[in-house]
This record gives structure tokens, C-alpha cells and sequence, in this order.
């Protein structure tokens, strides 16, 4: 069993000479840590190859509590110092006792590297580990941008335990000039932890809490089309507790191999709304627990260009509650896989593709004036500008979505929807826009909402998609379809389904072309209304 070495170290002080840390005024004006005074502790037991030192607040010159400027400055180059000497010297834990600071780690220009030498540095190969009476707070500040810890190309680090607060509160959002002379309106960007290229990170355990901009930031050192990117892999952030972020808990623009896993995310970007232009401690959109935000762009003959990837991303489960935008926007990513959680709010879509959401349980929480939240899955079709569909391959699989008033919308791209059940909705699944190539398959629709559908249409185009084997039992319609258009050759077709009209309603499909329903069993006729090419062949009323 490895032994937990305690160590002690001794500093040379540069400019003032301290006894004590009990006063502000006391602070260390700098710090020059020696190695050879260290080597005795470091080989007190040459057996151990993970030796672990001990971090005393009021040893090292930290001062606690509230402080000027000045002093959060050193709080956080004292605990960067006593970092960067012990990974020199091959050290690679460090556990923090009780502590409760401000670190000043304002850098007024959203550039990662600079952002890097203000925050708490995390170095590569080493572990930082935090007991639950930790507290690393941000200093207040008037800065647009900020990062309270960050890794910046850095590997095999992993951060545990502990309490790291934003300033959203106490910040002051007048208008910044940064360090560029550009003037920042909003102040967006004050992120808890940020990533940027790291290999093999993991945060466990962490307590997150009152960003101006996002919990954590999952990115890349430098844009992709830079020879010197370092790409962030493998990151895994689990058993983490992210609250009352101002803009989004977690944001992920760059990546390849992210796992978020048992961590509860909730509150983000709750507050009053502002009038444009106006920036206080309101909620920043887009305001989700979770947005992909790959920056992508096109040059002059429109083809794509990856400035950031997102891809093979693992989001199981987790917890999301009351996270005022959404919970997770599918924004630019790939090969995501969304499983077994709970959500109180949506996911939604942008750009994305190869996307798997199976065996999550959503439930609609209620607004404050009592309506249900209104989308559960909200999924459309975008184009590219050569008309290629740019939201494609999911398969949406085992979930109960409850209590929305719109649990699924589909539009977009090769769509596998089956084993769902749907309960308490306004409209089941709706087809939205364009739908090319979605099989639908043994789900099962219950509602007893007023004027409730199972299937329902907004002004869509569908191309090759099938519903097979579906239970719909709903108080109004079990066929609501209006204003569809499907494809000739390759039509809207319902087989084998089991539509139940509760109020014993009609079913209806008017305005709308090339529909088949066949060798199903309904307890209601349909009515075809200002319809062509509808077909309805041996089914059972």
C-alpha cells in the first residue's frame, strides 16, 4: 500500500521576510521555493513513486477570506509557485486542506495562452485534490473574460473535490476595453475551469458554481487550422455538481473524446431577461447545461471549414434540472451518444450528425405560470448552401418523454426512432420542414391532454419514411396531418399501428400528399380533406 509522504517546504523570500499570515498587510511579495532543500522529503521513502504533499494555506502565505486585489494576485501565484515546484521536482499529488480564498485571475483578453499564466495552472502529470471544505473563489472583478483554473496543453491531470465559485454576483459588467483596446460589451467568457488542449484530464467530484460565462470549457490550445493546435482528448468530467452558471454549465467547442458522467447540472441561466445591449447578472444565452459550439465556417466556394471539432462525446448518466435554455444543444458535433440520464428541458440540434439518444428518462418540468416546458426532442432540418442536409444519423431509441407539449419534432436525415414511449403530450411526433429517410417503429403514445395528437405536421416534406407497429392512444387525434407533402414514389406510410381516439375524435389528414396508412386498426375513421394520393388499404375500423 503506498504511504502518504506529509511534506514541509521552505521558502526564500525575495522581497519581505513573514512569520505569520494572519494579516493582509503580511502577504508574500514573492516566493523562490528550493529544490535542495526538498530532496530529503522527496526520498524519505524511495519505495513510493507517487509521493504526496500536503498544502497549509497558513503556511505558504495564503490569506483567507475577503482581500484586496493585491493580495488575491498573490494568493494565486503562491498556489501556481508551490504547483509548478513540486511537478518539477517529480512530485505528483497535492492536497488541499481547509481553505477559504480569492484568486485574482483577471486577464482582459480572451486569448488562451494569456488566459493560462492569470488562472489557477494545473501542470502536466499531477494531481490536485481538494477536500470538501476548499473553496477557491474568484476575486470580483470588471473583466470580460477570465479563467478561475484552467490546463492549458497539459496532460495526466486530474482535479478532485473541492469548491470553486465565480463572481457572478459581485461582478461589474460595464463595458471592457481589453488589453487590445477592443471594447467587450458583454462579459460572457469568465469560465470556472477551462480546457484547453489536454490529454487524459479528469475532473471528479467538483463543485462548480456562479460563472459569468460557463462552468467548464472543453477547447483546443489554438484553431485547428494552426500547425500548432493541441487538440483536447480524453476528458472525462464525472460525479460533478454545476450550478447557477450564467451562460452554459458545460461548453464543449473542440474535442475528441469526451465523457460526462453521474453529474448534476441545473439552474444555468436563470434570471430575469435584459433588454438588448443591457449586461447584468441575468442569464447569457444560449443558457443550456450543455452546448456543442464548434466554430465552423466557409470559404468562397462554400465548402466547409473546421476551425473546432466536437466528436465522440459520451453524456450517461447525469442529472439536468431547471436549466432555463435547454439542456443539451447539439451544436456542430459527431458520433455524441446520450444515455440513461434525466432532463427536465430539451435537446436540441443544430449541424450535427451520428447521434445516439437511448434509455434517458425526460420529464417537462412546469413554468412559472404553470404551463409544461415545451419541447422534448426538438430536431430540424438545416441545409448547407449546395443543399446538402447537414442534421443526420440518429437513432433515437428506449426514452420516456413525458409532459411536454411537443415531445419529438423530426426533421432532417436518416432517422431511426423506435421502442419510445411518449406520455402526456399536446403532439407526439411532429414532422417539421424536411424528413428524408426516418423509420419509426414499436413506440407507444399515451395522452390524456386535452386536443391531444399523436401525429402531427407543420408544413413538411417528407421522403422515404415509414411508422410500423405503433400504439397511439391519445384523448383528440391519433392522425393529425396537415400540410404534408411526401414523396411519390417514396410516401408517408403507417403500417400496422393501432390508432385510439380516446373522445372518439376523427383521425385527419388534410392539405397533404402521398400518405398510406394500411393493415391497421382504428377506432375512428380518418377524414381526408384537400388531399391527393392517399391510400388507406385494409385496416380495421
Amino acid at each position: 500500500m503506498k504511504k502518504t509522504i506529509k511534506y514541509c517546504l521552505f521558502a526564500v523570500l525575495s522581497l519581505v521576510q513573514f512569520q505569520s499570515c494572519a494579516h493582509e498587510e503580511l502577504f508574500v511579495e514573492g516566493i523562490n521555493i528550493q529544490q535542495e532543500e526538498l530532496i530529503e522529503y522527496v526520498n524519505e521513502d524511495s519505495a513510493t513513486k507517487d509521493p504526496v504533499f500536503y498544502f497549509d494555506p497558513e503556511r505558504w502565505g495564503i490569506v483567507e477570506g475577503i482581500v484586496s486585489d493585491d493580495v488575491a494576485v498573490k494568493n494565486r501565484e503562491i498556489f501556481n509557485a508551490i504547483m509548478e515546484k513540486l511537478s518539477d521536482m517529480g512530485v505528483s499529488t497535492m492536497e488541499v486542506g481547509p481553505m477559504d480564498a480569492y484568486f485574482n485571475v483577471n486577464s482582459r483578453v480572451n486569448n488562451y495562452e494569456i488566459k493560462f499564466q492569470t488562472a489557477i495552472r494545473i501542470p502536466s502529470n499531477f494531481e490536485l485534490v481538494m477536500s470538501d471544505d476548499v473553496f477557491l473563489r474568484v476575486q470580483p472583478n470588471a473583466a470580460h473574460t477570465y479563467s478561475l483554473m484552467m490546463v492549458f496543453k497539459g496532460e495526466n491531470i486530474k482535479i478532485s473535490g473541492g469548491n470553486l465559485i465565480g463572481d457572478r454576483w459581485e461582478h461589474d459588467y460595464t463595458p471592457e476595453v481589453d488589453l487590445y483596446g477592443n471594447e467587450w460589451n458583454a462579459h460572457d467568457w469568465g469560465h470556472i475551469i477551462q480546457i484547453a488542449g489536454g490529454k487524459n484530464i479528469e475532473v471528479n467530484g467538483v463543485k462548480i458554481s456562479n460563472a459569468t460565462g460557463d462552468g467548464i470549457v472543453v477547447c483546443e490550445s489554438v484553431i485547428r487550422t494552426d500547425a500548432n493546435a493541441v487538440i483536447s482528448e480524453n476528458v472525462v468530467i464525472k460525479n460533478c455538481d454545476i450550478s447557477e452558471i450564467r451562460r452554459n454549465g458545460l461548453s464543449f467547442l473542440d474535442g475528441n473524446g469526451i465523457l460526462l458522467e453521474n453529474c448534476n447540472v441545473r439552474d444555468t441561466g436563470k434570471g430575469p431577461e435584459n433588454p438588448k445591449g443591457v449586461y447584468n447578472t441575468a442569464g447569457a444565452y444560449p443558457k443550456y447545461g450543455i452546448s456543442f459550439e464548434a466554430y465552423r465556417g466557409r470559404d468562397e466556394d462554400n465548402n466547409l471549414i473546421e476551425y473546432q471539432r466536437i466528436e465522440n462525446v459520451e453524456i450517461r448518466g447525469n442529472r439536468f434540472t431547471g436549466n432555463y435554455g435547454g439542456d443539451i444543444n447539439l451544436y456542430t458535433c459527431s458520433n455524441v451518444n446520450i444515455h440513461n440520464n434525466y432532463f427536465d428541458s430539451m435537446i436540441a440540434n443544430i449541424a450535427s450528425h451520428s447521434i445516439t439518444i437511448k434509455d434517458n428518462v425526460m420529464e417537462a418540468r412546469k413554468e412559472s405560470d404553470g404551463s409544461y416546458y415545451e419541447f422534448g426532442l426538438l430536431f430540424k432540418s438545416k441545409l448547407d448552401p449546395h443543399g446538402n442536409e447537414m442534421n443526420y444519423d440518429y437513432t433515437i431509441s428506449g426514452n420516456e418523454i413525458k409532459n411536454y407539449i411537443n415531445a419529438i419534432v423530426l426533421g432532417g436525415e436518416n432517422y431511426k426512432v423506435e421502442n419510445n414511449k411518449l406520455i402526456d403530450f399536446k403532439a407526439g411526433i411532429t414532422f417539421y420542414k424536411y424528413l428524408n429517410g426516418a423509420q419509426l417503429s414499436n413506440n407507444t403514445f399515451e395522452s390524456s391532454v386535452e386536443a391531444s395528437s399523436g401525429y402531427a405536421s407543420l408544413v413538411a416534406n417528407t421522403t422515404d419514411v415509414s411508422v410500423i407497429n405503433e400504439n397511439i392512444s391519445v384523448l383528440y387525434r391519433p392522425l393529425n396531418i396537415s400540410g404534408l407533402k411526401a414523396n411519390v414514389l417514396r410516401n408517408l406510410t403507417f403500417d400496422n399501428c393501432i390508432f385510439n381516439s380516446i373522445d372518439g375524435k376523427l383521425n385527419s389528414i388534410s392539405g397533404s400528399e402521398n400518405i398510406t396508412v394500411k393493415n391497421s386498426r382504428l377506432n375512428t375513421q380518418i377524414n381526408v380533406f384537400n388531399s391527393l394520393n392517399i391510400n388507406l388499404l385494409n385496416n380495421l375500423f
